[in-house]
């Protein structure tokens, strides 16, 4: 197994695409974790689910894959894995679940080729925790990433003073920035994802008018998938079945 002792790392890229957050109770966490092989895999499968913006999504990852790296369609590794043994993989997938850190899912229909899907444990499922989101359609025009109440404790007045007028103002205000900075930070995961910066606008007008998850879930299948030339362009003929944008994404 490599180590960080076998060689000086080099230093981390910098936060720009390339990461995700993390909640603060984390590091409570990891501060009572004993075993080291489960600390790796339950970050392996943040990587792989979190790093994704899938949130509450399984992934099948297969003992092999935990040790080596996931793969491409094409056999490709996308990554090196966790550096663990089977044995160790094993013990600390079993010790994750057991511990509530990792939550499994089996499909058993074929005896002889088993599989088991895993995800972070959410203390609220997803679904019940966001506003839902509503079908789109090509003439609908005001759309957002979710459904947000600017301010639900405003109470009408016929005469609204200057300061509600102006609290109401910074309140919208910053709403508008919040889904803003959402859109670029989404748009800016599927351009990365994609190798397509070229097309940044475009990725911008389909996270406003869709779910970003879907998007990027879509965005990994094509790359998982490893034989797309120009993935930008599967990637915006995939949004025209939808009807979602109507702008193109380039060709370079």
């Amino acid at each position: 197994m490599n180590t960080l002792s076998d060689h000086m790392f080099e230093g981390f890229s910098k936060p720009e695409a390339n990461f995700f957050r993390l909640p603060n109770e984390r590091t409570d966490i990891t501060a009572k974790v004993t075993s080291l092989a489960e600390m790796k895999l339950v970050e392996y499968v943040l990587k792989h689910t979190w790093g994704y913006s899938e949130f509450d999504v399984v992934k099948k990852i297969t003992t092999d894959e935990f040790m080596y790296g996931r793969k491409k369609k094409s056999g490709e590794r996308v990554d090196i894995g966790t550096g663990l043994s089977n044995k160790s993989v094993i013990e600390g997938l079993n010790k994750a679940v057991a511990h509530g850190l990792l939550e499994v899912e089996i499909d058993d229909a074929d005896k002889a080729r088993i599989k088991k899907y895993y995800k972070l444990k959410m203390k609220t499922p997803i679904a019940e925790d966001e506003p839902e989101q509503t079908e789109l359609h090509a003439d609908v025009k005001k759309v957002h990433i979710g459904v947000k109440k600017v301010h639900s404790d405003y109470v009408t007045s016929s005469h609204r003073s200057e300061k509600d007028t102006k609290e109401r103002y910074i309140n919208v205000t910053k709403q508008n920035k919040k889904d803003t900075n959402e859109t670029d930070y989404f748009a800016g995961l599927l351009a990365e994802k994609l190798g397509d910066q070229k097309s940044l606008t475009y990725y911008k007008i389909a996270c406003q008018r869709s779910n970003p998850h879907m998007l990027l879930q879509k965005a990994s299948e094509i790359m998982a998938d490893g034989g797309a030339r120009n993935p930008g362009a599967v990637f915006a003929d995939w949004v025209k079945t939808r009807t979602f944008p109507t702008a193109q994404a380039s060709n370079p």
